[in-house]
């Protein structure tokens, strides 16, 4: 039989018969009381004598575990770098393509403003050469291009892809400390609390405005297996 497992089995024992030692115990006396104390002290060496024993086992468990973590690390790493590229391009071409749908947004925008100012051009031209019910109709007109242009969106086709989902969110592009304020809506940001305004920022939905504060939309690509 291995020593290791020898000894072990020894103290073991030993420990087994501390326990039963004290289990009925009954102290009556200074002396029955001054015994105790030094089964207390027996139980504390034991105790030592246990954790001895298996340190060594412990730390070299330790460092096999840790050599097999670190060779675990380092294969990760390729991988882990390569799904954040892989997530950086994913969100910029989400994002590109909210983009354009903005800037789609905006050109019938203008395009329905320029409309509105045709029409209210028309119906004043109209007006003025005793044309009213066209002017009237002019006007109506103008007023319908009006509600459009107010209205005016685009929706996109919906990026659906198995095991993918994205998520809007914020990043701190810079802070310009002099400039914030000590409390903002209610909170304490001063000395800048980074968390504090990450907060104030997600509940506005990327509306707010902080003073010595920018920040940007980003995109974040969730992947999934």
């Amino acid at each position: 039989m291995p020593v290791e497992v020898v000894k072990e089995k020894e103290i073991q024992n030993e420990v087994n018969r501390v326990e039963i030692q004290v289990k009925d115990m009954v102290i009556s006396s200074e002396e029955e009381y001054e015994k105790a104390a030094e089964i207390g002290r027996q139980i504390k060496e034991k105790a030592k004598t246990v954790t001895d024993f298996f340190k060594p086992m412990k730390d070299s468990a330790y460092q096999a575990h840790k050599a097999v973590c670190d060779r675990e690390k380092t294969m990760l790493k390729p991988l882990q770098e390569a799904e954040k590229i892989l997530k950086k391009i994913m969100s910029e071409y989400y994002q590109e393509q909210e983009r354009k749908r903005l800037e789609l947004e905006e050109n019938m925008r203008r395009e329905a403003e320029a409309e509105r100012e045709r029409k209210l051009n028309e119906a004043a031209e109209l007006e003025k050469d005793g044309k009213t019910e066209e002017a009237e109709v002019a006007l109506m007109e103008a007023q319908i291009v009006e509600s459009v242009a107010a209205g005016a969106t685009v929706v996109m086709p919906t990026i659906k892809t198995k095991g993918v989902s994205n998520r809007k969110d914020w990043k701190i592009e810079s802070i310009d400390h002099g400039k914030v304020p000590v409390t903002f809506s209610g909170i304490v940001i001063r000395p800048v609390d980074e968390k504090a305004v990450m907060r104030l920022i997600k509940a506005s939905k990327g509306s707010i405005q902080i003073p010595g504060i920018r920040y940007s939309e980003i995109i974040n690509v969730s992947i999934r297996r």
